[in-house]
């Protein structure tokens, strides 16, 4: 019998994991973050939930 070892999300379901740019680890639910031009060199940054409130840093939609 093959059996998943891994849990699987309805089709289609979008997933909101990806990478961390402020520690540097793929985490769950990131959010694309806001900077200035001049500091973020044109680069897209994501950061996680306790990133977010640790550095007070504005989700994108949030603007």
């Amino acid at each position: 019998m093959d059996e998943s070892t891994q849990t699987e999300g309805k089709q289609g379901t979008p997933t909101t994991a990806g990478y961390c740019s402020w520690h540097q680890r793929i985490a769950e639910n990131v959010q694309r973050i806001k900077l200035s031009e001049a500091g973020s060199g044109g680069k897209v940054h994501y950061a996680c939930p306790p990133c977010i409130g640790n550095w007070k840093l504005t989700p994108y939609e949030d603007q």
